[in-house]
């Protein structure tokens, strides 16, 4: 949640969400979450998309869609797989 509120203050706290996101994945892996890593794949891909880094955001796109499917979270892949066309 950390990296999202960054995320949406300003551009200025760019970088300083990519690391909190970084560190969601890290921690949610570690401690074997099933969901989480795709919510957070997909604010990773967002933060890389206002970077500029179209290829990092629909790489993270893609593996929330494949984290999303393994939990059948079918709404979530739909709205990843429409959020991929528009990059």
């Amino acid at each position: 949640y950390i990296a999202e509120i960054l995320l949406n203050i300003d551009d200025q706290h760019m970088n300083e969400a990519e690391e909190w996101v970084k560190k969601a994945i890290e921690a949610d892996n570690r401690n074997s979450m099933m969901f989480g890593p795709g919510l957070d794949h997909a604010l990773y891909a967002e933060i890389l998309k206002r970077k500029g880094d179209l290829l990092g955001a629909k790489d993270n796109l893609e593996k929330a869609i494949e984290i999303s499917k393994g939990c059948g979270a079918d709404g979530w892949v739909k709205i990843f797989e429409e959020t991929m066309v528009k990059i």
